[in-house]
């Protein structure tokens, strides 16, 4: 009994770690900064899509590796303004990629 209770221990914990690790780094970003920042008063289920869909508009702008630095940086932030900092940053990444773009299609539609 006490070895089977010791396999399921070993084997919960192997899962979660594994959910864990490949879970994408956005997803874990965003609830990192759920955690840090805490619910807002005026949080809303709208607000909860906010983070996810920031995410992905860094990636399609600017770039995938874009939204990972953006989401390492929120998981390595120890407070809420640090997190803000890193969301601050990837709002520039975001701006600088839709720029790219702008400026992209404004060349090849002057040729």
């Amino acid at each position: 009994m006490k070895k089977l209770v010791l396999v399921a221990i070993v084997v919960a914990a192997g899962g979660w770690l594994a959910y864990a690790r490949l879970r994408p780094a956005p997803k874990r970003a965003c609830a990192h900064l759920h955690d840090l920042c805490g619910a807002q008063s005026g949080d809303s289920d709208d607000d909860a899509n906010d983070c996810p869909e920031f995410f992905d508009a860094i990636a399609n702008n600017a770039g995938a590796d874009d939204a990972n630095k953006t989401a390492s940086c929120v998981l390595e932030a120890k407070t809420c303004p640090e997190a803000a900092g890193c969301m601050a940053g990837g709002g520039i990444r975001l701006g600088t990629g839709a720029a790219k773009s702008f400026l992209d299609g404004l060349q090849k539609s002057m040729h």
